[in-house]
């Protein structure tokens, strides 16, 4: 869990490095546009950049239950049935992360050895994206089960959890 938390840190901070990076940039070609000859390629690297930002903070925001949830349901059921509900959306969320994380990362593999993918202005090789999206979607999955035993709790004490996301 130490680890897990660990990780999720690390990728939580390279999605706000990577903001950062946007800001920059995006300054950068706006200045460039007014004073000069404007930027090639920006809007590639933004596009990239984007990628890279939302992969890295999904598990953060996982661990943080900053995910919108919908209760319109589930909301009316009794404690215990929300806590189960809860270990069965975690179980989801496991699942499907693994298998789009394990599909990008043997895309990522693909792009790297045989058949090499990159963009079209600036050439950047697509295969590093396709890791961070892998490794995004399989970080954001361990971050959900890892709140199983604070569902199990849930349940064994009938009670729902006291924070299950943002409620629209």
């Amino acid at each position: 869990m130490r680890f897990l938390n660990w990780v999720t840190e690390i990728f939580r901070w390279g999605a706000v490095a990577t903001v950062a990076a946007m800001m920059l940039l995006i300054a950068y070609a706006v200045l460039m546009r007014a004073v000069a000859e404007p930027v090639g390629g920006e809007h590639e690297l933004i596009e990239l950049m984007m990628v890279a930002m939302v992969m890295l903070g999904l598990a953060y925001t996982q661990k943080e239950q900053g995910h919108i949830t919908i209760g319109l349901l589930v909301d009316r059921f009794s404690p215990r049935w929300q806590a189960a509900a809860d270990l069965l959306g975690a179980l989801l969320v496991f699942a499907s992360c693994g298998l789009i994380g394990w599909a990008n990362l043997r895309m990522a593999v693909e792009y790297a050895t045989e058949s090499p993918m990159s963009t079209d202005f600036l050439s950047v090789p697509l295969y590093p994206f396709k890791i961070i999206v892998g490794l995004g979607f399989w970080l954001w999955g361990l971050q959900a089960v890892s709140r199983i035993p604070d569902i199990f709790r849930a349940i064994g004490d009938g009670q729902a959890l006291a924070s299950q996301g943002r409620h629209v």
